[in-house]
């Protein structure tokens, strides 16, 4: 039974991470709710499964998360290449018909993080006997994929009824071929898990986390977002190197350091909710000052921020108790 509601809480906790908690989705729009847990939930899963059955670590879900990111924007949205995306021509670097800047962030930050791998952190925090284990059977991890490659086909209808541009079969090819790359880079090359070698250095607090986390995830997506509207320059060369390898600079210290802290023995999931905390409340934050929502919309997002501060109160609370009960 809690392999089910282990399966259950990732599919619908992955879909509000990516799109609701930030404004990308509305509340008030259903339909579009639909549309991501076509998508988000079983994509989300289909990776986890897949780590825990290789028995491999988070840089493996890490690096299917950047798989995962060229799947959805550059095959199904397409967003990668369409000038006529939302602003994401504007944020600069646009050239050989590749929006630069929007795929700096979105390969290094936003799928891989808050698409996959903060869901997953999410869910085995909230289910710790579930976490080196597998959910789902043969049946269950093929029901999910065919669910999956389905969710991708209608986004992929989807955009191509919203918009006139599409890209060419070779640009397909190309990054189809990446992405294939990417999983066999994680699945296959990458090396199994292995027991954590501790070192006795000291790491920052749970709140000091929560601080360098967020602030980190604010300025990765947040400069490329949202600060060439104020000022235009940084979506010219040369600034627009800073909104270019911010991103993916940002998330290279960032891993470097979690690396080293997660050696420690005095980390524990304290430490762990704690960096799911300070990214999810910088993405949140971003989304709203980027969506701008009004009105009904507006309302709906500051709730469902209150509705993400107060779970991860509670899973906290959660926390302290079974480290109590140890």
């Amino acid at each position: 039974m809690k392999k089910w509601l282990f399966v259950l809480a990732l599919i619908v906790i992955a879909p509000l991470v990516a799109e609701v908690f930030s404004g990308s989705t509305p509340i008030t729009q259903p339909g579009l709710l639909l549309v991501d847990l076509l998508i988000y939930g079983p994509g989300a899963l289909l990776i986890r499964e897949l780590v825990r059955r290789r028995q491999r670590g988070w840089a493996s879900i890490l690096l299917l998360g950047v798989a995962y990111g060229f799947i959805e924007e550059g095959l199904a949205l397409q967003s990668l290449f369409n000038p006529h995306y939302g602003t994401v021509a504007l944020w600069g670097a646009r050239v050989f018909g590749v929006n630069w800047v929007y795929t700096s962030v979105v390969i290094t930050w936003i799928h891989p993080v808050w698409s996959v791998a903060i869901p997953i952190a999410l869910t085995e925090l909230l289910f710790p006997a579930q976490r080196e284990r597998h959910a789902l059977g043969v049946f269950g991890l093929v029901v999910t994929f065919v669910w999956y490659a389905l969710g991708v086909g209608l986004l992929f209808l989807f955009a191509r009824t919203t918009s006139s541009s599409s890209v060419s079969p070779l640009v397909s090819g190309v990054v189809s071929l990446i992405a294939l790359l990417l999983v066999v880079g994680a699945l296959f090359v990458l090396p199994r898990q292995q027991p954590r070698a501790e070192r006795s250095d000291q790491i920052p607090n749970p709140f000091g986390i929560v601080l360098l986390t967020g602030i980190s995830a604010f300025l990765a997506l947040g400069i490329p977002a949202l600060l060439w509207r104020f000022v235009p320059a940084l979506s010219h060369f040369p600034l627009v190197l800073i909104s270019l390898l911010l991103p993916p600079c940002m998330a290279l210290i960032l891993l470097s350091c979690l690396a080293h802290w997660a050696r420690s023995p005095h980390w524990n999931d304290r430490h762990l909710l704690a960096l799911v905390s300070g990214m999810l409340i910088a993405h949140t934050v971003v989304g709203g000052l980027l969506f701008r929502k009004t009105g009904v919309e507006a309302g709906a997002l500051v709730i469902m921020g209150l509705v993400m501060v107060a779970f991860l109160a509670g899973l906290a609370v959660q926390i302290h108790r079974r480290e109590a009960e140890r």
